[in-house]
């Protein structure tokens, strides 16, 4: 795919970004060549290409004839592919457009021993079974189908209980499902996304849209990566002008330097365990301190992971837990996870990556989220590194942060200097959120409820440490 940076308005490097364009095998490339959409796209109604070119000519498809789509274990296939209710086969009325339905030997009575129901049908009797199943193998039997296994993230959004012939959707403590009966909202207050742009953080109201500047650095400071403590309402931040994590408390006008000397492109707050931990991608390490500490002239901070750490990026912590995940973009991109002393370290995703720059977790479907650079892609998995998906997104050019709230997907465009969102299951409805002369960096979604209650190793008495205390589950 031809880099961003390539001006493609004259038609000699049109015509080179087309045939440089390289799709996956799940994708076809939009006729403009500047990306690919995934095949379920075309042809469904909605404009996913920049050019439209998706939706061309579908008229023709329809009435070209193709393998109709399988009907349900209780209906019936009408010969130019529509399905009819089985009760209406047999009934001495065409309901199919080709009379399919009728006739044959729809007057041979039905004695066989069918596990629901027996229709008589053109083809002699048959068994059919209820909705929410599947007729076996045997011809007879029923079999339910599993809608949580087979169609999880299609039919509930967080959790999702089997019965038979049916299912019913869930939402975790502090959800509330909607009337779909499959999509859980947050309660509480409105959930608030934290963006860094070039000196202040701004909170954009995921609900409202409204925007407020929460604080403002100097104008000579950029307020790089970022995040929050919902314990003590502070954002800390990384200060490129000065080298330095800083903080700021939201409550009041209280702020001050946690550390020195130090570079990183991505922070991240450990709340329970009360430490701040940081990246540092030429030094191929993972650093933290702890989120009392106060400048005072002398480095307090520990290396975490040091060694083969192949320039370690964005990083996400999972205090419950006391596991952390980050992203290594050297000459052999990866996933990774260990426990957060650094402890049990190994490989979560080493396929199919090009620059994974930016990661989030969605903590109540249990997967990873990242944003990869060079492949212009969205992608996620499970947190064991199983069920892999990946999204094609020709927007996707400059991530910098990104973050999962509910179904949506939220990240920084450096270059377009833009919040964008999209579904995060399909990739589809992007929309612009914020648009700020500056880049933005760091990115957060802040719910602004206080934690329950929890523990662990170092949330009590610093696990009786005199200094640091890192969690090891």
């Amino acid at each position: 795919v031809c880099s961003a940076r390539v001006d493609i308005r004259s038609g000699d490097l049109y015509w080179l970004a087309f045939l440089h364009l390289s799709c996956p095998r799940t994708h076809v490339p939009c006729r403009d060549g500047t990306e690919c959409v995934a095949q379920e796209y075309m042809c469904d109604g909605e404009k996913d290409c920049a050019d439209g070119s998706d939706e061309d000519g579908c008229a023709q498809l329809c009435d070209t004839p193709g393998p109709p789509a399988p009907c349900q274990s209780h209906e019936y296939p009408c010969g130019l592919g529509a399905c009819l209710n089985a009760s209406l086969v047999c009934d001495g009325r065409r309901d199919c457009t080709d009379g399919s339905d009728e006739g044959g030997n729809c007057s041979v009575p039905c004695h066989r021993s069918c596990a629901h129901l027996c229709y008589p049908s053109p083809q002699g009797p048959r068994c059919w079974c209820d909705p929410g199943y599947r007729l076996a193998e045997d011809g007879l039997s029923c079999v339910d189908i599993d809608e949580c296994t087979e169609q999880r993230e299609e039919v509930c959004t967080q959790t999702c209980l089997n019965a038979p012939g049916s299912y019913s959707c869930g939402c975790l403590p502090g959800y509330l499902l909607e009337p779909d009966g499959r999509v859980c909202k947050l309660t509480g207050p409105e959930p608030m996304l934290l963006v860094a742009v070039q000196s202040e953080v701004l909170s954009y109201g995921l609900r409202s849209g409204r925007e407020e500047v929460l604080l403002a650095a100097d104008k000579d400071r950029v307020v790089f990566s970022l995040d929050y403590d919902l314990v003590e309402g502070k954002v800390f931040w990384m200060d490129l002008a000065t080298e330095s994590i800083r903080w700021q408390d939201l409550n009041s006008t209280k702020k001050g330097t946690l550390v020195k000397g130090v570079r990183s492109d991505c922070i991240a707050v450990d709340w329970l365990g009360r430490n701040l931990y940081w990246t540092d991608g030429a030094a191929g390490q993972v650093l933290a301190t702890h989120l009392g500490a106060a400048w005072r002239g002398i480095p307090e901070y520990t290396v975490v992971m040091d060694g083969d750490l192949d320039q370690p990026h964005s990083l996400v912590l999972q205090p419950l837990a006391g596991l952390l995940y980050w992203s290594e973009v050297g000459s052999h991109p990866r996933l990774m996870e260990a426990t957060m002393d650094g402890g049990r370290r190994h490989v979560l995703l080493a396929q199919g990556l090009g620059w994974p720059t930016a990661l989030a977790l969605d903590l109540p479907t249990w997967r990873i989220f990242w944003l990869d650079e060079k492949l212009g892609s969205a992608g996620s998995a499970h947190l064991d590194g199983t069920n892999v998906k990946v999204l094609q997104l020709g927007w996707v050019r400059s991530p910098f942060a990104a973050a999962v709230c509910e179904g949506q997907l939220y990240w920084s465009e450096r270059k377009a200097w833009s919040v964008q969102q999209v579904d995060k299951t399909s990739g589809k409805n992007r929309t612009v959120l914020l648009k700020r002369h500056g880049q933005p960096h760091g990115l957060q979604v802040s719910t602004w409820r206080s934690p329950k209650l929890c523990t662990n190793g170092c949330a009590k008495s610093n696990g009786g440490c005199a200094q640091l205390c890192l969690p090891n589950p």
